[in-house]
């Protein structure tokens, strides 16, 4: 198998938390020996939802294998994570509780999951997935949790 490619889609670039999570998943990245894009959506939700789906629908050598993304906008991208799940491409959900999971994850060979923050945001509660890979539980800082992300994703789409 050629390099796995992963799509990592930001809000912006204007952010100390975005940078981080940037700097994470680059870190993530030469660990693994994966390929990673990461694009910035200008706090706007059609340019991230037109970004992601340019990607998914690019040709099948140039597609990325997985996708993680902190949505914009209220919605976490049903139709996006869609059309990812009939190209094959792995999707991770930051910070958003998208209730699509469950369905794709039966109807994908790829992987799906979300990573959510609860309300007081002390531990990070891991899709059921996810949960099984964690070592401490689920309790991680939010970098943290981004990299076993990208782990994940790199595991699920080998």
């Amino acid at each position: 198998m050629d390099k796995l490619r992963i799509l990592v889609s930001l809000t912006t670039d204007d952010n100390d938390y975005q940078i981080e999570q940037a700097q994470s998943a680059e870190q993530m990245a030469r660990k693994l020996g994966v390929e990673i894009q990461i694009v910035y959506a200008d706090n706007d939700a059609i340019t991230q939802s037109t970004q992601i789906l340019k990607a998914i629908q690019s040709d099948e050598n140039q597609r990325p294998n997985a996708i993680v993304f902190e949505p914009v906008g209220g919605t976490a991208l049903p139709q996006v994570a869609r059309a990812a799940a009939s190209a094959g491409v792995g999707w991770a959900v930051l910070n958003r509780d998208a209730n699509y999971i469950a369905e794709l994850r039966r109807s994908s060979s790829a992987p799906f999951f979300g990573v959510t923050w609860n309300a007081r945001n002390e531990t990070v509660e891991y899709s059921r997935h996810l949960a099984a890979s964690a070592m401490d539980g689920g309790k991680r800082p939010a970098s943290r949790a981004f990299l076993v992300e990208i782990e994940y994703l790199a595991e699920g789409c080998h």
